[in-house]
């Protein structure tokens, strides 16, 4: 049917709501939410959020929530209506609660902090008096449909924001305060391009599980999330960073330094499978204790006539030639599988009755301990080595500081240029000076040292930044000298070669609890050298105080062999005449023992015993570490 002008439906007619009216709150004088009696602002009766149990209380602002507060103000203005009754005069809060909280948190730390603080505009309805179902709705509606925006809607507003900043080269303070506007800081800011390009299902499967990573954090995890407990891992290096107050995120720095590592190793392992595989080299697992494997890694081994065997002359000789991958130190071990089978036989052990090579028991345990620090020592100095990265960024960022250098900065300083011994007079004329130097003040220039680079340096910093200029240089030469690839063995024997090892040196134990003081995360190494060298430090200590007491010992025997054998001459007046009673050459004649002479108990072994322990510990390369102790 058609419809006529005069059947037509009428159309649509827009109707106003009340908008209310706006009006300014002070936070702190109108609002006060521990004293209702006293405040012109309540929160209303009827609003829909209530604030009951601790765990459960909705009403208090979230520290995001305040920052944000606190940078832009409250942006989103709350609904308040005229209150009645025993209130009347009063305005409560129906929408925005917790924005009121955030208001008022954020007004008392400007004022704690000396600086202006925002007044909130609100808008009040008039109309709502006295009309409770309706503002209970308004409420409901407010908390109730609100539709939460999603983790990636978040991050990619702040990629966008980021992008923006960037492009436009805002100032840095402007920078943190918008940071802040959002609930996030600056690091947080510059990660979200990172955590952005998430995948959903990552994210998704953290907030299942209730992970609280931020998102520094998010883009770190999204690095080494395929390596295995990584998520594990990560956050035990938060718990641990929460726990000692690590503003730094020292255990978190750490934790995913060595989770690099990993993953690196697994890709490197990959790398190694395909070559292998591309050369047709046979590949066997890899054993913990080739004792029980038919198979024998060749520096075990030896030919028939007792001759070493290497890897290209296996190779080419033997139809037993293969090869295993150590999956702790990612590198390829050439191996014989078959190494009875092909008449090898272990290299250092007799021949048996039967022809097969093995060694006796003793024997076997003796080539199964040298195995194990064979391997101790490889994986060990790959995770110094793997350290040393995470270490010298701590180092680098510490060397940014701004402010005043703390007591204890400033002494390592002091004690460590005015004491100049040995291996710092060869750190300061060596070349790795200018690059230690050039890499923790973060300008190569400085690699070389020259001369306007250096006058350029001092000019451009503040007074109160020379001691950390000073730190990065004392920094270069405990890292250069203490912290080499195999410090944690020990100092190496100057005869005897790195095999033989002596005591840790301790100003390398220093170094590392120094650093662990100001933030950085220790590795599982540096934190067993450390403990190695405490336990070595109490040793010699009981070995020093048992020589004191030998000593004190002979001194008593002595005092008391004195005692029951007086010198009959001791207290008679020799004069003139004794003098010239005993005469001597000391050209060609040699002084002799008078015979029968009796055994003075006081014979000094002391100085035998010292030199002998310091030979075996072989520290006699070690003229620094003598001489403080």
């Amino acid at each position: 049917m058609t419809v006529t002008q005069t059947e037509q439906a009428p159309a649509a007619i827009a109707e106003e709501a009340d908008a209310g009216r706006l009006e300014w709150i002070d936070p702190l004088t109108d609002f006060l939410p521990d004293e209702p009696e006293k405040s012109r602002v309540i929160v209303d009766p009827f609003n829909h959020r209530k604030k009951r149990d601790a765990e459960q209380d909705t009403t208090e602002p979230d520290p995001a929530l305040i920052a944000s507060v606190d940078a832009v103000g409250v942006q989103q203005a709350p609904v308040l209506r005229p209150q009645g009754g025993e209130n009347e005069g009063k305005l409560g809060i129906v929408m925005g609660q917790r924005r009121m909280k955030a208001a008022r948190a954020a007004a008392e730390k400007a004022v704690a902090e000396k600086r202006k603080y925002r007044k909130v505009r609100v808008i009040i309805r008039d109309d709502l008096k006295g009309v409770d179902d309706e503002a209970l709705a308004g409420s409901m509606v407010e908390n109730v449909h609100r539709a939460a925006a999603s983790v990636q809607d978040d991050l990619d507003a702040a990629q966008q924001l980021a992008l923006m900043v960037n492009a436009k080269r805002v100032p840095k303070a402007r920078k943190t305060q918008l940071a802040a506007a959002i609930g996030r800081t600056e690091a947080e800011l510059d990660a979200a391009h990172k955590v952005a390009q998430m995948d959903a299902e990552t994210l998704e499967d953290l907030r299942e599980e209730e992970v609280e990573f931020d998102w520094v954090e998010l883009g770190d995890y999204d690095e080494v999330k395929d390596v295995p407990n990584a998520q594990v891992t990560l956050m035990r290096a938060k718990a641990k960073d929460e726990q000692e107050r690590n503003a730094k995120r020292g255990a978190w720095k750490t934790a995913m330094q060595e989770l690099r590592a990993k993953k690196a190793r697994t890709e490197r392992i990959e790398t190694l499978k395909a070559e292998l595989a591309e050369k047709k080299v046979t590949t066997v697992h890899w054993a913990r204790n080739w004792h029980y494997s038919t198979a024998r890694p060749l520096e075990e081994l030896v030919s028939k006539i007792g001759m070493p065997m290497s890897e290209q002359g296996h190779s080419e000789t033997c139809e037993g030639h293969a090869a295993a991958i150590d999956p702790d130190a990612a590198e390829v071990v050439w191996l014989c599988a078959e190494w009875k089978k092909h008449g090898h036989r272990i290299a250092g052990a007799p021949e048996g009755d039967d022809g097969d090579g093995e060694p006796d028991e003793k024997e076997a345990a003796k080539i199964e301990a040298a195995r194990e620090e064979r391997r101790r020592v490889k994986v060990n100095n790959l995770a110094w080595r793997t350290a040393r990265a995470g270490r010298e960024a701590h180092i680098a960022d510490m060397c940014k500081d701004k402010g005043e250098a703390p007591a204890d900065v400033k002494d390592l300083i002091m004690r460590t240029i005015l004491v100049s011994d040995g291996y710092y007079t060869h750190y300061v004329g060596g070349q790795e000076h200018g690059a230690m130097l050039a890499k923790f003040l973060g300008d190569e220039q400085l690699t070389r040292q020259p001369k306007g680079v250096i006058a350029s340096l001092i000019k451009k910093t503040a007074n109160k930044r020379y001691w950390w200029v000073l730190f990065a240089h004392v920094a270069g030469y405990f890292e250069a000298e203490h912290m080499k690839d195999d410090a944690w063995r020990g100092e190496a024997h100057y005869q005897h070669g790195p095999s033989v090892r002596g005591r840790i040196r301790p100003a390398t134990a220093e170094w590392i609890s120094f650093l662990k003081s100001h933030g950085y995360g220790v590795t599982e190494v540096e934190a067993e050298t450390v403990a190695t060298a405490e336990q070595e430090a109490e040793a010699a200590a009981e070995r020093r105080a048992e020589q004191e007491r030998q000593r004190e010992e002979r001194e008593a025997a002595r005092a008391a062999w004195k005692a029951e054998n007086p010198d009959p001459d001791e207290d008679e007046d020799d004069g003139d005449d004794a003098e010239e009673d005993y005469q001597y050459d000391d050209e060609d004649e040699e002084y002799e023992e008078p015979a029968g002479a009796v055994e003075n108990p006081e014979a000094d072994g002391e100085d035998e015993t010292d030199a002998g322990e310091a030979q075996a510990e072989g520290r006699e390369d070690a003229p620094a570490e003598d001489e403080q102790e």
